[in-house]
């Protein structure tokens, strides 16, 4: 018998070293640079051009204020001896020019401490030498599922012969504004990437799944998760929320920014004066503006340490960096975000024993949105789209521990596609979320009933199923059928069990669309979830219910062109009864089978 479940794409072999990157709106970096270099010429971006809808359409837009006297020059028109990376990276590369992307600037300082990440995102092949200088450079960052290549001309926006967006502490050194660049490019502009939280360019650099802490809520484990977090190459950062929006990065007596992001890059436990204290080391990607409490760089608990531990860790330096003791920055922070990183990024821990998973769906209105719990459309919440999760193996950890009751480690991402680039036209991101809920098993109450039908041999014939079915259903009066002929008995029993009964779980007699899809997956038919709508739409009523009649022909005619048919047959078979776009239909001629 069939267990419920769903089809998923495994994204990322490990062994398979790291997915190669599609080329951006199919610009391709190397073809475009050779053909600069053949015709000694500096490449220049159609697609991203030295123009005001580059910048913005409103703080930045045309006639804006902030872009009059703005030009668009090449590094070696701004400085002497330009270089793409002045020595190493460094989370000192990072400060933050007139764009409040801080956000994404705070992720960018975070990456630096973890070279082989770094190297993904901003490939080290490139430099300003000048055998091999064409004005075009690339980054790559995760989208959806896939990596991709984003190129971009060395056009920077320069303002009193200064960069208006980010800069290095080194005034010769563009891997940083050239890399702003790219993404705001990926993004529509660079206005487009005001504002924003640090998880969203933490999954962008490496593909990796977020999550969020509110520090206002009691949390004892809270530091231990921050060291195992740190322990596994996890990005973090911190921010302070604001009430209003004139806070908007004002600086408090403590020397925070409000609305803020921080990265988070280090965390410490120590003795002092016969306690145990824990701190914690955060960066100001502005460069500059530090905390002044309790283990600031100038503060005078410093001096109560052993020498070479004040030495290791005491940094007096105005560079944005200092330490803060784990109760203060509870007191004086809002939000605390974790990017842990996949398998593939972490080929050198052979232990890691991640599986990853990645699903694309969508709300569709009269079908699949059914609103939150708290909408007041609690009757429609089932609805929404639903994914149906078996955990099977425990955590190592636990393994290794030998507890009675390990855990499996789950972790849930919910992402929105492409909603930064409709910000020129008004639009910007939507409230959405997801719940988890623990499922009951209904496999053995199905397993109960079906023997039952079925008799001590475990068995039924055409006959026996014809006169069982047309007894049953003649008993049950909710179910609405006319009767059941020995040719569809004989479809019946080649093809499918009896689903239908285990899993209209409400005992309606119909089916909803959830039970639907499950009944469709414990049948063996693993669609994705598209596909799966455009069936269910042709068999539903006006209710958005499915009958036995309805469900009968429907997995009877699945079968059928499953076996002689390709999916193109599906789509065009459902097509007649429900419209879809072009883009939708393309879709759908991807199924996930496994």
């Amino acid at each position: 018998m069939a267990s419920p479940g769903i089809t998923v794409r495994l994204i990322g072999d490990p062994s398979a070293g790291p997915p190669q990157a599609a080329p951006h709106c199919g610009q391709r970096y190397q073809e475009l640079k050779r053909q600069c270099l053949q015709e000694q010429s500096l490449f220049t971006d159609p697609l991203f051009d030295a123009v005001p809808s580059s910048l913005g359409y409103w703080q930045f837009g045309r006639g804006s204020e902030n872009i009059q006297a703005l030009e668009w020059k090449r590094p070696q028109e701004i400085c002497r001896s330009p270089k793409f990376v002045e020595e190493e990276m460094s989370r000192t590369d990072v400060k933050q020019g007139q764009l409040g992307n801080c956000w994404f600037l705070a992720a960018a300082a975070s990456l630096t401490l973890y070279p082989r990440l770094m190297q993904r995102v901003v490939p080290r092949e490139q430099s300003f030498a000048q055998e091999d200088y064409a004005g075009i450079f690339h980054f790559q960052f995760w989208q959806y599922g896939q990596w991709v290549d984003v190129v971009v001309d060395d056009r920077l926006p320069v303002k009193n012969g200064e960069l208006v967006f980010v800069r290095s502490c080194q005034s010769n050194e563009f891997w940083m504004p050239l890399l702003e660049k790219a993404y705001a490019k990926l993004n529509g502009s660079y206005e487009a990437m005001n504002g924003g939280y640090m998880n969203e360019a933490f999954v962008d650099f490496t593909g990796g799944i977020g999550e969020s802490y509110q520090l206002k809520m009691p949390n004892p484990e809270l530091f231990k998760v921050i060291r195992v977090a740190l322990r596994k190459r996890s990005l973090m950062g911190a921010h302070i929320k604001i009430t209003q929006k004139e806070d908007m990065e004002g600086v408090t007596p403590e020397g925070l920014v409000k609305g803020h992001a921080y990265s988070i890059t280090a965390a410490h436990k120590l003795d002092h004066r016969g306690k145990k204290l824990k701190l914690l080391r955060l960066r100001n990607p502005w460069g500059m503006v530090e905390w002044n409490g309790r283990w600031s760089d100038h503060s005078s608990l410093w001096a109560g340490l052993d020498p070479q531990l004040q030495k290791s860790l005491q940094v007096r330096k105005e560079d944005g960096e200092f330490w803060m003791q784990m109760d203060d920055f509870l007191r004086y922070f809002d939000g605390l975000e974790i990017c842990s990183l996949t398998p593939d990024l972490l080929e050198e821990e052979k232990e890691v024993g991640w599986n990853v998973h990645s699903f694309q769906g969508r709300w569709s209105i009269g079908y699949t949105a059914g609103g939150c719990r708290s909408s007041g459309l609690g009757d429609n919440f089932w609805m929404n789209p639903q994914y149906h999760v078996r955990l099977l193996e425990a955590d190592e950890s636990d393994l290794r521990k030998q507890r009675l009751d390990p855990s499996c480690t789950l972790l849930v991402s919910l992402t929105q596609k492409d909603r930064r680039q409709g910000r020129k036209r008004g639009k910007d991101f939507l409230p959405i979320g997801f719940e988890i809920l623990k499922r009951i098993p209904n496999e053995e109450e199905f397993e109960q009933t079906f023997l039952k039908l079925a008799g001590p041999d475990k068995e039924i014939d055409t006959a026996k199923l014809q006169d069982i079915l047309n007894k049953v259903t003649a008993k049950l009066s909710q179910l609405k059928t006319d009767g059941f002929g020995l040719e569809l008995c004989q479809k019946i029993i080649q093809h499918f069990d009896t689903v239908f009964i285990g899993y209209d779980v409400d005992l309606t007699g119909t089916m909803n669309i959830h039970e639907m899809q499950l009944a469709l997956e414990a049948a063996g038919f693993h669609l994705n979830h598209q596909l799966r709508e455009v069936i269910t739409s042709k068999y539903r009523d006006r209710y958005l219910m499915i009958n036995f009649d309805s469900f009968l022909s429907c997995m009877v005619q699945l079968e059928a062109i499953f076996m002689f048919s390709t999916i193109i047959h599906v789509l065009a078979w459902c097509e007649t009864d429900h419209e879809y776009d072009d883009k939708l239909a393309s879709e759908n001629r991807k199924t996930e089978l496994e």
